[in-house]
C-alpha cells in the first residue's frame, strides 16, 4: 500500500512540474526582446539590423606628413550607440578621488550614433602639449609673473553625416600648441553579419 501510495504521489508530483513549465515558458516568450540589452562584456551584441564597425583616428600633419596620435575601433550596432576610446594617461594617477587634469590625458574618446544612414560622432580629442611653450614663451623665472603651466589642449567635435561605407571622412579639430593641423579621421566599414 504505501507502495502505491509513493507511486501516486510521484505521478501527481511529475505531473504538476510538468503543467507548470509550459506556463513559464509561454510567459518568458512573451516578454519583448530589447535590441539594446545584448551585451557580451567585450562588445555589444547586435540583435537586428546591420552591424558596422568604426575606425577613429587622430592625426597631426607637421610638414606635410601626418603622424597619428591616437586609434580607436568598435563595433556599432544600426540599433544602439557605441563608445570607443583610446586614451593614454601621462604622469602619475590622481591621489584621492581628485579627477584626472585633461592635461594628462592624450588620445580619443566617444560615442557614434546612427539613423539609417546618418551618423552622429560626439568626440573628446586630446592633444599632447609640448610642455607650454606657447603659454610660456613670453614669461622668465622671477620676472613676476604667473608661473609658467602646461595648457590643456582637450577639443569636443560633434559632427553629424550621410556615410558611405568603407570611406575615410575627415573633420578638422584645429591646430595643436606648435600651430600643425589635427583632424579626426572617421571611417564606418561593414562588420561581422547577425
Amino acid at each position: 500500500m504505501k507502495r502505491k501510495l509513493f507511486v501516486v504521489a510521484s505521478c501527481l508530483f511529475i505531473a504538476s512540474v510538468a503543467a507548470f513549465l509550459p506556463a513559464i515558458s509561454a510567459q518568458a516568450a512573451s516578454v519583448p526582446r530589447s535590441p539594446y540589452a545584448a551585451n557580451d562584456g567585450e562588445s555589444t551584441l547586435c540583435v537586428s539590423g546591420p552591424v558596422y564597425i568604426i575606425d577613429v583616428h587622430v592625426v597631426v600633419t607637421v610638414n606635410d606628413v601626418e603622424h597619428t596620435i591616437s586609434t580607436a575601433a568598435s563595433e556599432v550596432c544600426s540599433v544602439n550607440p557605441a563608445n570607443f576610446s583610446d586614451v593614454v594617461v601621462q604622469g602619475a594617477p590622481p591621489q584621492g578621488g581628485v579627477p584626472l587634469e585633461v592635461s594628462k590625458k592624450v588620445g580619443v574618446e566617444g560615442t557614434i550614433r546612427l539613423n539609417g544612414r546618418t551618423a552622429t560622432l560626439e568626440t573628446n580629442v586630446y592633444l599632447p602639449t609640448n610642455g607650454g611653450g606657447g603659454q610660456c614663451g613670453n614669461s622668465q623665472p622671477g620676472d613676476g609673473g604667473p608661473p609658467c603651466k602646461s595648457s590643456a589642449l582637450g577639443v569636443n567635435l560633434a559632427k553629424t553625416w550621410i556615410f558611405t561605407r568603407n570611406t575615410w571622412r575627415d573633420f578638422y579639430v584645429g591646430p595643436d600648441d606648435n600651430g600643425n593641423p589635427v583632424k579626426v579621421l572617421v571611417r564606418l566599414s561593414d562588420g561581422p553579419v547577425n
